[in-house]
């Protein structure tokens, strides 16, 4: 069990509109990450995360620029879980080390274009997409376009529901994580 009583389903005891979802999760991944497993409460929701992470390996981005935009948008919204997972995934991405540090540390990145993608991913997160017209004109002044724009909001939505259910999960972490573990800054508070 986790925090508000959610369950860390297997796919055993998974509704049965998960259970074959998580089968495909398992067959792709070799394992069922703990988010699935959680999100399997709600076939809906696991459908969801599972539609929106490959819809979003559709977008423009580069597995590289893929995975700095997702670390951008896991660094705005504090989730733990999500960083320390895409930690791993961006250095399987080959994503330079020295960006991922400057994410996860909220710093710019060294790289001109990455980092206005990084930057832009962060205001439409923190702004919830709420961006000057100056703001966008940086973006596609590195190099972006009108589609990467709406890319971003793609990541951003796949995001949104993986980093709010660990919130309110307080998802553990997996073992393949070991050693990405993350520190939120503590920017977030809980609403009154």
């Amino acid at each position: 069990m986790t925090i508000n009583a959610f369950k860390v389903h297997d796919i055993a005891t998974a509704p049965a509109g998960s259970a074959d979802i998580l089968k495909d999760v398992q067959k792709a991944w070799g394992f069922v990450p703990n988010l699935h497993r959680v999100l399997a409460e709600s076939p809906a929701a696991l459908e969801a995360y599972a539609t929106l992470w490959t819809i979003a390996e559709k977008t423009s981005f580069t597995p590289v620029e893929r995975n700095i935009v997702y670390l951008s948008i896991i660094y705005e919204n504090e989730c733990v879980y999500c960083m320390a997972g895409h930690t791993n995934l961006s250095r399987m991405a080959k994503v330079d080390e020295a960006a991922i540090a400057a994410v996860r540390e909220g710093r710019p990145i060294a790289d001109a274009k990455l980092e206005a993608l990084r930057h832009f991913a962060a205001l439409v997160t923190r702004n919830r997409g709420v961006v000057s017209p100056a703001d966008v004109e940086a973006f596609k002044a590195a190099g972006y376009d009108n589609r990467a724009i709406l890319d971003v909001l793609v990541l951003a939505a796949t995001k949104l529901i993986s980093n709010y259910t660990n919130h309110l999960a307080e998802t553990p972490l997996d073992s393949f994580m070991k050693g990405a573990e993350w520190k939120a800054p503590g920017k977030l508070k809980a609403a009154a």
